[in-house]
């Protein structure tokens, strides 16, 4: 199963996400979900890259996204929840492979 853990402040703001995991959806290389997941945590980490540049901490490897919040900009929140809302969505359709934690800080 996809975990994803989300802390948040009192006020909404996103300030970590981690995604870790995988589905077992199907084989690798047919998980739908995985790629889905995976499409939304990569494509966020570039969208940060080029509109957020130097906002946030991320590291990326084969079974692990974490971004952590270095100094709040309102494109990166954006960024961040539009990821979440995201996730979200995969998690509503796939709840048997995604599982979303979140945490006020």
């Amino acid at each position: 199963m996809i975990q994803v853990h989300v802390k948040k402040t009192k006020e909404d703001q996103i300030t970590f996400i981690r995604i870790s995991g995988h589905a077992e959806y199907d084989v690798k290389g047919k998980d739908l979900v995985c790629a889905a997941v995976s499409a939304i945590g990569v494509g966020g980490l570039n969208s940060l890259d080029k509109m957020a540049t130097g906002s946030v901490k991320d590291e990326l490897n084969d079974n692990k996204i974490e971004i952590t919040v270095v100094r709040f900009d309102v494109a990166q929140q954006n960024i961040l929840k539009t990821m979440l809302y995201q996730l979200e969505t995969v998690e509503y359709s796939y709840s048997k492979y995604i599982q979303i934690t979140k945490q006020e800080v």
